[in-house]
């Protein structure tokens, strides 16, 4: 018997409804992997990136069984590629036709190569990816804190070196991302349009950024976020930086206490991150106060034109 006639069509936005009912499906069955709800969400709104030529739908019989998320970074060459497929359907060549599908269109945008993340452990999608002509690139650590059991200050004792983001200074917090992570792996310079569409984001706000100001000019931030849907109670340093031209000072072990406080004071128990395994720096400041591995992702590239 031959494989299920599927059908792979662009998003509508009269999709979003059913695509948000299977992406609950799939986390119910136990498959966690794959972009998470509240990341679908957002990737869904990003500013002149419009999902309806940027995602790619699989049905069958009429039903959502899958689907593709391409995510140009074209500044930097690339096009990051998120795809989840019904656990029922993966072994019937779905998930192979969403990767040639949105490399393709990554040809399209004149991107130079594909990037996908997938966890350590994913020797399924492994073996796929390398037959679809992707290769490992880079091994990025997931590191976990007990935020519950840390001795932290209140987050009102470390102002005025620390204080939060305040609506107006979108385009500085830009300014500030893009210098700190300049020249970086996979780092996609960010706009003020990205920072307020995230900090708008639903259950976010301004406050979940914090800056380490040097007199009243920020040199540095922690930007904090809460995990929703199964996660509950958990906390995560989504990106933290300090100006090249105030390191070495303390500002990033500073900025990032002042983080945890902010989720600890928020009621929560663990706080998790990613970080690259290359940035020995990072992982050195983060398991100075407490962090420790529990698992790694990999990041797979396939090379364009």
């Amino acid at each position: 018997m031959g494989n299920p006639a599927y059908i792979i069509r662009n998003y509508h936005p009269q999709d979003l409804d059913r695509l948000v009912r299977f992406r609950a499906e799939v986390e119910n069955l136990g498959r966690t992997w794959g972009t998470s709800l509240p990341e679908l969400t957002e990737s869904l709104g990003r500013p002149n990136l419009p999902p309806e030529n940027n995602l790619f739908i699989a049905e069958l019989a009429g039903n959502i069984v899958g689907y593709a998320d391409v995510a140009p970074e074209l500044d930097i060459g690339r096009v990051v590629l998120g795809f989840l497929v019904h656990p029922e359907h993966g072994a019937k060549g779905l998930a192979a036709k969403l990767i040639d599908c949105a490399t393709r269109r990554a040809t399209e945008l004149g991107a130079k190569a594909v990037h996908v993340n997938i966890p350590q452990d994913s020797v399924r999608v492994k073996r796929l990816l390398c037959k679809r002509g992707f290769r490992f690139v880079r091994r990025f650590l997931e590191l976990r804190l007990d935020v519950s059991q840390a001795r932290l200050p209140n987050i009102s004792q470390l102002a005025p070196r620390c204080r939060h983001l305040q609506r107006g200074e979108e385009a500085e917090l830009a300014q500030i991302q893009n210098r700190c992570f300049a020249d970086t792996w996979g780092y996609n310079p960010n706009t003020t349009e990205d920072v307020i569409h995230r900090i708008s984001l639903p259950h976010c706000s301004p406050e979940d950024v914090i800056l380490a100001c040097d007199a009243d000019k920020p040199i540095g931030y922690c930007w904090t976020r809460t995990k929703l849907g199964g996660n509950m109670g958990k906390g995560c340093i989504y990106m933290l930086g300090v100006d090249p031209d105030h390191r070495g000072r303390g500002i990033g072990r500073q900025v990032l206490v002042a983080g945890l406080a902010y989720l600890k004071s928020k009621g929560l128990r663990v706080v998790e991150l990613t970080v690259d395994s290359e940035n020995k720096a990072a992982c050195a400041l983060y398991r100075s106060v407490g962090f420790e591995s529990w698992t790694s992702s990999l990041w797979y590239e396939k090379a364009l034109g």
